[in-house]
């Protein structure tokens, strides 16, 4: 009976933990001025590192890539490399009004994939190889944004929204493999 008493305080305790820092979360976001910061790495959107998807039509794998982040982002301006993401200094990727993407003082290199299908690592990998850049513009939705962050790990986003509104941005599926 104590041990049941003892395991229900402490779940309340956490459940009360929760709510003071969802609550204090919320004051602290003044409204979503700033999105700079993803989703936690517990929370519904951050998944666990994985094994990546198979390979995209007409590419090839040695071997499967590990995963070392994935989850949805509203494009403030991230350091990849950060797992989460999130912004730091002077050197981050970010995704703006009108489906622009930039890489501020080499936090990657930037690709559209033009072919069919979902890239994976290597593909990904490939096509910043072969055109990337440190700016791209005309994303949109539905389009796979690859990239090679400054500590050389490979990406992809999903995009899953692109705003022309000032404040707004590019929204987001995000992968990133580990190195």
């Amino acid at each position: 009976m104590a041990e049941a008493k003892k395991a229900g305080c402490i779940a309340g305790a956490v459940a009360l933990m929760g709510a003071i820092g969802a609550l204090l979360s919320g004051i602290a976001d003044f409204g979503g001025l700033f999105k700079d910061d993803p989703p936690a790495a517990g929370s519904p959107t951050a998944a666990a590192p994985v094994p990546s998807q198979p390979p995209a039509a007409g590419t090839t794998a040695a071997a499967a890539a590990t995963v070392y982040f994935q989850g949805h982002l509203e494009f403030g301006r991230f350091n990849l490399d950060l797992n989460p993401p999130k912004r730091t200094g002077d050197t981050y990727i970010v995704g703006g009004t009108g489906g622009v993407f930039e890489s501020y003082h080499d936090a990657g290199k930037l690709a559209v994939w033009t072919s069919g299908g979902t890239p994976d690592s290597a593909a990904c990998g490939s096509a910043v190889d072969e055109r990337g850049a440190a700016y791209i513009s005309g994303v949109e939705k539905g389009n796979h944004v690859c990239g090679r962050t400054a500590e050389g790990r490979v990406f992809r986003v999903d995009v899953t929204g692109v705003s022309d509104r000032i404040d707004g941005g590019v929204t987001g599926d995000v992968t990133v493999w580990g190195k």
